[in-house]
């Protein structure tokens, strides 16, 4: 029997410019956290050890087999090579956390108050879903079940069409409406010089169901007017190097 509580597990693959804000705005929040690292070739486990010197709930791990990138053709990629599975990936984290939940936590992502609500929800719940901000506004994030009750015969990663999900069959949910974090990922200096188009608009059937409330037809829209713009830019540019 696990003690109650919550272990974050945090993968992390070259994560050097926010991985200290991130682990530092979650300490408080969570019982554990695992940080994973992912073949990074950065600053990303000499800034992490650092702040296990007087951290102790920060744990340090390896994970060494190369992941199929997300996106059209990740299932083909995971079935010709099973090793590069996000999802074994992620059940591999799990099975290395010790508290009663688990938080799947990213490294480009800073807490804010709201997720301080996680820890009282545990008690009454066996899944606690929650959404975030980016930091520029695009649509990167949903409302996912985030933090969930450790047992592997209920709750576990599998693959899909484009990146791993979470399948379960927990009914004790709790959702945080307001939102938990801030988002990074877009501006991390690798995003520098690319425009984000989410995968979920190359999906070619829908997209499984996280919890979330059913989409919003405006949103939605906006999320199409975003695809035709990002497209009509990468025509432009192929254009120009034709010229």
């Amino acid at each position: 029997m696990r003690p109650a509580g919550i272990s974050a597990f945090v993968r992390c693959r070259n994560e050097e410019e926010y991985i200290v804000a991130s682990l530092m705005s979650v300490y408080r929040i969570f019982d554990e956290i695992v940080v994973i690292l992912n073949n990074s070739t950065d600053r990303t486990r000499e800034l992490v050890q650092e702040l296990m010197t007087d951290h102790q709930k920060i744990r340090l791990l390896n994970y060494d087999h190369e992941c199929a990138p997300v996106g059209p053709g990740y299932l083909k990629s995971v079935g010709e090579a099973p090793d590069s599975s996000l999802a074994k990936y992620y059940n591999w984290c799990m099975e290395h956390t010790t508290f009663s939940h688990v938080c799947k936590w990213d490294g480009d992502m800073i807490a804010i108050a709201p997720l301080e609500r996680a820890g009282e929800a545990i008690s009454s719940s066996d899944v606690v879903l929650f959404d975030g901000y980016d930091v520029l506004g695009e649509y990167t994030t949903d409302m996912e079940a985030r933090i969930f009750r450790y047992d592997l015969m209920r709750a576990r990663y599998v693959d899909w069409d484009l990146y791993e999900i979470l399948e379960h069959d927990y009914h004790k949910l709790t959702r945080i409406e307001e939102k938990c974090f801030v988002h990074l990922k877009l501006v991390k200096k690798d995003w520098l010089h690319k425009q984000w188009l989410s995968p979920n608009l190359l999906a070619a059937r829908s997209v499984p169901h996280t919890g979330g409330k059913a989409p919003n037809p405006k949103g939605i829209a906006a999320i199409g007017r975003r695809f035709r713009q990002v497209l009509r830019s990468l025509l432009k540019r192929a254009a120009s190097k034709d010229s």
